[in-house]
């Protein structure tokens, strides 16, 4: 059984339809650095929760608690290893809905994952089988992007140096037999986001990555900080050194209630 210590937990929202996040990763000259701008419904709890899974590595996890597609969306374990998703919104709902017997893998990454190399080679065992969607996973020394398509598809990128994104829609229409339809902010934001980190390219910060997070150059519902019909409920943001503890900088932005900030410094102290 697992052992939760909830951290954080805003109150329930109104209900709007939405799927789509912005997913950011660079590799820096002292470590990798990873953000999530995590856009949804708000019509459910949001938490930061500590776990201690039995024969694994404990994780902190963000977790919508309730709502349509209720589990975790973003984590960091003790091992210093992160993952984020985000949505195949580009695919048509049904095909989308229905996916019997495949489940998303965060989970399952933070529990057994020390390192990417070790993702990578778990990759056929984790998304072979998994819900179609994006993984973003970084440790301290590179960064991965996972694009899991249809029918066991998938597609592994993975870098040491320069910087990844992705949003909402796929780079190879293969992974989906060409049934992605990439939508039109899925593509803006990636645009964005990719001129934003080519800016900074040089020695990007987790400041920067702060100031992206916020950028709503391109209106409500185009923007990295969504404010329309989607809603930008939950930013993530970490720096994982080569040589320290990871900084985790969390926002919580539910509509009707106060923003929620933490910033974590995770140290063995932290997961003591």
């Amino acid at each position: 059984m697992n052992r939760s210590a909830l951290l954080m937990l805003p109150a329930l929202l109104l209900a709007v339809p939405a799927q789509a996040c912005t997913l950011w990763a660079s590799v820096t000259p002292g470590g990798v650095l990873l953000a999530k701008n995590r856009d949804w419904a708000p019509d459910h709890v949001q938490s930061l929760r500590l776990l201690r899974p039995t024969g694994g590595l404990a994780y902190l996890g963000l977790f919508a608690d309730s709502g349509r597609m209720p589990g975790i969306k973003a984590g960091v374990n003790e091992a210093g290893l992160t993952v984020v998703t985000a949505a195949a919104s580009g695919l048509p709902r049904a095909l989308r809905d229905d996916q019997p017997g495949r489940q998303g893998r965060i989970a399952q990454i933070l529990r057994q994952s020390h390192t990417v190399e070790n993702v990578v080679d778990a990759a056929p065992a984790l998304f072979g089988s998994a819900r179609a969607g994006f993984y973003l996973v970084a440790d301290a020394r590179e960064i991965l992007l996972v694009e899991v398509g249809t029918e066991g598809r998938y597609r592994l990128t993975r870098q040491q140096q320069g910087s990844l994104a992705h949003a909402n829609h796929y780079f190879d229409a293969a992974l989906t037999g060409g049934q992605d339809k990439p939508g039109a902010s899925s593509v803006q934001r990636l645009q964005r986001i990719r001129q934003l980190l080519a800016e900074t390219a040089a020695s990007p910060t987790l400041d920067d990555f702060g100031r992206f997070a916020r950028d709503s150059v391109h209106g409500p519902e185009n923007s990295l900080f969504r404010q329309g019909r989607e809603v930008t409920l939950a930013r993530w943001q970490i720096a994982l050194p080569a040589g320290g503890a990871p900084e985790l900088r969390v926002w919580l932005d539910n509509p009707g209630h106060a923003g929620v900030q933490q910033t974590l410094r995770l140290d063995a102290a932290f997961w003591q």
